[in-house]
């Protein structure tokens, strides 16, 4: 049960349980990080409660509930989310048609890649419109399902009358209906929203669940993968975006750096610095490298106790190389590390990538040749 959610197993365990033991609660709250699971937990709970399939694995994916469901069009699915508002002061069909085509891209982006983020043009928010919705579906008879499914996702972006409203809802809801909020920020839902709601905390995923879902559902190579988990910080989305080109180019980056620093090539990281500047320099470049050069900083410890479990493998000489050439690397590489995430902060301004760049050779230089003479 419940095969496509990797990485949250004690939540797939009570949601089993209230199946099996048919105590399902009228109303829950699913809360963690973004990019954890909780959208896609909430939406195979309600194929789960709905599948026709006689036998495991449920749901079953194929039937024509889970179709319909996965498809976001079951007649008894109610689905939620923060709009942008059509109504302008504008008012012009123009405007009102180009809205339009982003909701309906909205829409398409969470059928066939959930995983990817949507930007609005404008600040979106749960209307009070959708909640009114809500209610007058609730009080039709139910279609072909066991249960009635809401999903309401980012539930935290409802203002107050919303929010009045849809509480109305939770303290009488009809019977064999499911309601399910999603949010990052519990603490900006009313407290009698979440009363009335079974919590369930969705903790950020293992390195290991974000690596197995890279490779197994998305062909992404074990190096790419593993390199991308370890950054994500418990976040899948996150970590399928640091799969992408781009960020393979900037982990090339950090490892020209971090070779020419160990082979003291000043003149050559001049050239490359320009080379940068001209073609991809950004400040969300210039992160991305710094991303990889902590976890090389970092793999550069690991390599003298435990270097299987590095996460370059594909550079274990390299990064060996350069642990051995320090003999007081641990205190060393903390104070780097240091300056990366000071770094880190200075690129949210208005600095000189070029001058980020330059500082960032010379500390990892001292790094690794701590006995050169300036």
């Amino acid at each position: 049960m419940f095969r496509q959610i990797i990485g949250q197993d004690r939540v797939v365990t009570l949601l089993k349980r209230a199946i099996e033991s048919q105590r399902v609660a009228q109303a829950y709250l699913f809360y963690g990080n973004d990019g954890v699971g909780k959208f896609l937990t909430a939406l195979y709970f309600g194929m789960a409660l709905n599948c026709r399939h006689t036998g495991e694995p449920i749901p079953c994916d194929e039937c024509g509930s889970c179709r319909k469901f996965l498809h976001l069009d079951h007649p008894d699915f109610v689905y939620l989310y923060p709009t942008i508002n059509l109504e302008t002061k504008e008012n012009s069909d123009e405007l009102k048609n180009k809205i339009q085509k982003e909701l309906d891209a909205y829409l398409e982006k969470r059928i066939n890649s959930p995983w990817e983020d949507y930007y609005f043009s404008k600040r979106a928010e749960i209307r009070k419109e959708s909640v009114d919705q809500l209610q007058r579906r609730m009080e039709l008879k139910l279609h072909e399902a066991r249960y009635r499914i809401c999903i309401i996702e980012n539930a935290d972006l409802m203002n107050q009358s919303t929010a009045n409203a849809l509480l109305k809802t939770l303290e009488e809801p009809p019977e064999n209906t499911v309601i399910i909020l999603t949010t990052e920020k519990v603490s900006d839902i009313l407290p009698t929203i979440i009363s009335r709601c079974q919590q369930v905390y969705f903790p950020p995923l293992s390195r290991y669940a974000l690596e197995n879902i890279l490779i197994d559902r998305f062909n992404i190579d074990a190096q790419t993968a593993r390199t991308a988990a370890l950054i994500a910080n418990g976040n899948f989305k996150t970590a399928f975006k640091l799969t992408s080109e781009s960020i393979s180019e900037a982990r090339e980056s950090a490892i020209d750096l971090f070779q020419m620093a160990l082979q003291d090539q000043e003149f050559e990281f001049y050239c490359k610095v320009s080379k940068i500047s001209k073609e991809t320099m950004s400040s969300a470049f210039l992160d991305d490298v710094i991303n990889y050069l902590a976890i090389m900083v970092n793999d550069m410890l690991i390599s003298k106790y435990n270097p299987a479990a590095a996460t370059n493998i594909d550079r274990a000489d390299m990064i060996g190389k350069a642990a051995t050439k320090n003999p007081l690397i641990e205190e060393h590489a903390t104070d780097l590390l240091l300056i990366l995430e000071d770094l880190h902060r200075k690129l949210a301004g208005h600095v000189n990538l070029q001058m980020i760049s330059i500082k960032l050779f010379f500390a990892l230089r001292k790094l690794i040749n701590p006995l050169r003479k300036a």
